[in-house]
């Protein structure tokens, strides 16, 4: 253990120091083992400890009489707490001074400071204020309100045209539709190029459509169509030629080029059709079923090379910078649509089928 006078280790069974000399007695033998803990953060000390090693507070005890007359006697007197000059006064003189008017103590001022519990404290004390939250529109009805002036402005715009502007986007519209679905705008110009040319061909066309055919007028007419049919079996070749060097040429000035025999054969098609349909024959006539024959033949004949046009319409709308072979799967596919499950194209064996045996005849006298 450790001698309480000159701290220093002795035995434990010893009673007197051999280094100072003093006696041990029994109790303060005994007093080694108990536990000190500080009173401040609670460590364990070492029964020579007179301050804690962690928070820096004296150790229990260390004011006692007995502890400091051994502090003394060993000359440690800087862990002792000191009390400075203004806390002595507070503590001692608090009620020294005195009024000279009222003889009385005066008291601190913090003493004199009237207290006021909890409730006092919740009373007195006033309710934030809260403003009022303003609401003003909100932004979505206001966003909604704009777009609709916008729309609103757009189709005055549009309507009254106070530039002058509108047909120049229609014709610039109408360019742009025609460079890119020829086929469709081709539909559409033979529909007004049908209209003027009824109101032109008012002489033997007219004559045709207004009056019954005979039997010799029909057989001549009906020959010529026959004629003109078979000779569209050399312009669809053609096409077809056209159509296998160019329908994913790089160059579109190329693939338009190319593209022109199939849309004026079909065109020609659908004027022979018009025709077939204009044909007036009396319901006695032996040349009825030689106008529905040619009707057939001709129809069969425009989709095969309407089945061509459909393609180069896909071709031909392949944005510029792309290459047509990218999309070649795209432009063939009207050409596998028109196929059917044996892999054969109906129009084509139809017509080849027919077309020798359905030739008029010319009528007997």
């Amino acid at each position: 253990m450790i001698c309480p006078h000159c701290l220093k280790s002795i035995d434990d069974n010893a009673s007197v120091c051999p280094g100072c000399g003093s006696y041990i007695s029994a109790h303060e033998q005994a007093s080694h083992i108990e536990f000190v803990f500080c009173e401040g953060c609670g460590a364990r000390l070492s029964p020579h400890d007179r301050t804690c090693p962690k928070c820096g507070r004296p150790a229990p005890g260390i004011l006692s009489a007995k502890a400091a007359a051994s502090d003394l006697a060993a000359g440690r007197t800087a862990s002792f707490p000191r009390v400075s000059p203004l806390g002595a006064e507070s503590e001692h003189g608090r009620f020294n001074v005195v009024d000279t008017e009222t003889a009385e103590p005066q008291r601190d001022p913090l003493e004199a400071a009237p207290v006021f519990d909890d409730a006092d404290a919740d009373a007195t004390a006033q309710p934030p204020v809260r403003r009022p939250r303003r609401r003003g529109i909100p932004r979505r009805l206001i966003a909604a309100a704009v777009v609709t002036a916008l729309l609103a402005l757009a189709a005055v715009f549009v309507v009254r045209d106070p530039l002058g502007v509108m047909p120049g986007i229609y014709g610039s519209v109408r360019s742009a539709a025609r460079d890119m679905f020829p086929s469709r705008q081709a539909d559409g110009d033979e529909q007004g190029s049908s209209e003027e040319s009824k109101g032109e061909k008012s002489g033997s066309q007219a004559g045709h459509e207004t009056a019954l055919l005979d039997d010799n007028e029909a057989y001549t007419r009906l020959s010529g169509i026959y004629q003109r049919l078979g000779a569209y079996q050399d312009r669809l070749a053609e096409a077809i030629n056209e159509y296998n060097g160019g329908f994913i040429a790089k160059d579109r000035a190329k693939r338009e080029a190319a593209s022109k025999p199939a849309y004026a054969m079909r065109d020609s098609v659908k004027q022979t059709i018009d025709e077939i349909n204009g044909l007036k024959l009396s319901e006695t006539s032996a040349f009825l079923p030689d106008v529905e024959h040619m009707r057939s033949l001709a129809t069969w004949m425009y989709e095969r090379i309407d089945v061509l046009c459909h393609s180069w319409d896909i071709s031909l709308s392949v944005a510029a910078g792309d290459l047509p072979l990218h999309h070649k799967n795209e432009i063939l596919q009207p050409l596998r649509d028109a196929l059917d499950k044996s892999g054969k194209n109906q129009s084509l064996v139809m017509f080849e089928t027919n077309y020798a045996a359905w030739k008029p005849h010319q009528p007997t006298s």
